[in-house]
């Protein structure tokens, strides 16, 4: 059996977040992800509980694992893991800093798929232009905690998505897969990398000129996963955008 993993990074509280929420619920509750992963979650003030918990509400059968990363003015920012699968462990971790960036934080899921444990991890990096050192030394603590995980669970089944504020050919990319643990780029080489981008300016959320135009976003994979779908979703082709930034989708199946 395959399952489906989604990541998104949802802008947070900004300008009709009410409803922005309320239409990335109703695609999740029709597109039924196995996985979902979330950057820039922010607590609702009204309700103290993060924007994920919400749409839990709308995914009742989904476990929802919330991180806070940092205070961005009064405003909180995290991560979250939503899963459908069985949860073995989660843990969170903090990322080497960055001057002039909030804190940044690792989530890792460990999973069970049929009888398989997997490791997913998600994350969103220091956001500055030229902080590509600061994110390397963080791509470096992930793969650090990435590789405990995987020794300790016995399995070499893992996927890591998020906001990492870093171009394909970028040397943090590189830093993640130019190493033992085998991941690589799912998107690397296809039309969808060729053609579009994550943060892209088509978006009435864009905020930015010509050099923020970017892929940013990334699901990177071990090769015990097999991919059988790839895509981009809430990219405005039906007037869909819900953030400044667009979805990614995978469909993969875990190989024995």
């Amino acid at each position: 059996m395959a399952f489906n993993i989604f990541s998104l990074n949802i802008w947070n509280l900004n300008r009709d977040f009410c409803d922005r929420m309320r239409r990335l619920g109703g695609y999740l509750s029709h597109a039924r992800p196995d996985i979902v992963c979330l950057q820039e979650v922010s607590p609702v003030t009204s309700t103290g509980r993060p924007q994920s918990d919400l749409l839990c509400t709308q995914l009742p059968d989904m476990t929802c694992l919330y991180s806070s990363q940092y205070q961005w003015g009064d405003r909180e920012e995290g991560l979250a893991t939503l899963s459908r699968l069985p949860l073995l462990s989660f843990e969170s971790f903090m990322l080497p800093p960055a001057e002039g960036d909030g804190l940044r934080r690792l989530q890792i899921a460990a999973l069970d798929y049929h009888g398989q444990r997997m490791l997913v991890a998600n994350t969103h990096l220091a956001f500055r232009h030229e902080q590509n050192s600061e994110r390397c030394a963080q791509c470096r603590a992930i793969i650090g905690h990435l590789t405990t995980a995987a020794e300790y669970w016995q399995t070499d089944a893992i996927l890591l998505v998020g906001d990492f504020n870093a171009t394909p050919m970028s040397p943090p990319i590189a830093s993640i897969t130019d190493n033992t643990l085998g991941l690589r780029d799912l998107f690397s080489g296809t039309d969808l990398r060729r053609n579009r981008n994550t943060f892209p300016d088509t978006s009435p959320y864009f905020a930015g000129d010509a050099s923020s135009v970017r892929w940013i976003d990334f699901i990177f994979a071990t090769g015990r996963f097999e991919v059988q779908f790839l895509g981009l979703a809430l990219d405005g082709k039906n007037g869909d955008f819900v953030s400044d930034h667009v979805a990614l989708e995978a469909r993969l199946e875990l190989l024995a």
